[in-house]
């Protein structure tokens, strides 16, 4: 790759990842679509912030220099994904029981914070994959080499905020159509199913 970025070797490659990666059903935007449904776009917003913040700071210091010691050390990746289940399945737990009450209610559980998006980015095992095959795919070795990881993260950044959003928008439309508490909870526990569906399929 030359020492600038052009359109079609990099820019256009990346950008397409990117949207299918970070706009494709999995943890982080099942857990927004949910929160959605429950609080309201405007009350997600800081989340869908946190997550895609989150996602940028996690390709760059993979793609600095966390990367080769997780390619050095897999049984540290595997704890990593065991632990980054966890906590998936612990959302999970809380989208099958969250309220149905309307997003209007201030009583209900306060939605998914801006820091809880970004430390779910962290312990998201799918958010490890797309940005080790995205360094590895669109990054090559030398002088250009942290240009590439930066720019890269760059272009995560400024797509994963609609991409992410998208999936609380569609939340909120959701809610629209649920004319009843109970619907409101089948939809809360499909998430849920969704979320554990989403990490299992992590580890085949």
């Amino acid at each position: 790759m030359s020492q600038v970025l052009t359109v079609y070797e990099f820019w256009a490659p990346v950008a397409l990842y990117a949207f299918a990666t970070s706009a494709s059903p999995g943890p982080v935007n099942l857990v927004a679509a949910t929160s959605g449904t429950n609080f309201g776009v405007r009350r997600t917003l800081p989340q869908v912030l946190g997550a895609s913040l989150g996602f940028a700071l996690l390709l760059v210091v993979l793609g600095l220099g966390l990367g080769s010691v997780l390619g050095a050390q897999p049984r540290l990746y595997l704890v990593l994904r065991v632990l980054g289940s966890v906590f998936l399945c612990y959302l999970a737990w809380k989208l099958w029981h969250a309220s149905a009450a309307p997003a209007e209610d201030t009583r209900v559980e306060r939605p998914p914070g801006f820091w809880a998006g970004l430390g779910a980015q962290w312990l998201n095992p799918k958010a490890w994959i797309v940005a080790l095959a995205g360094i590895t795919a669109y990054s090559a070795p030398g002088e250009n080499y942290r240009v590439q990881v930066l720019a890269m993260a760059a272009v995560f950044l400024v797509i994963c905020v609609p991409s992410v959003g998208a999936w609380a928008v569609f939340g909120a439309a959701a809610r629209r159509l649920m004319k009843t508490e109970r619907a409101v909870r089948r939809f809360n526990g499909t998430m849920a199913l969704l979320l554990v569906a989403s990490i299992v399929f992590l580890f085949l």
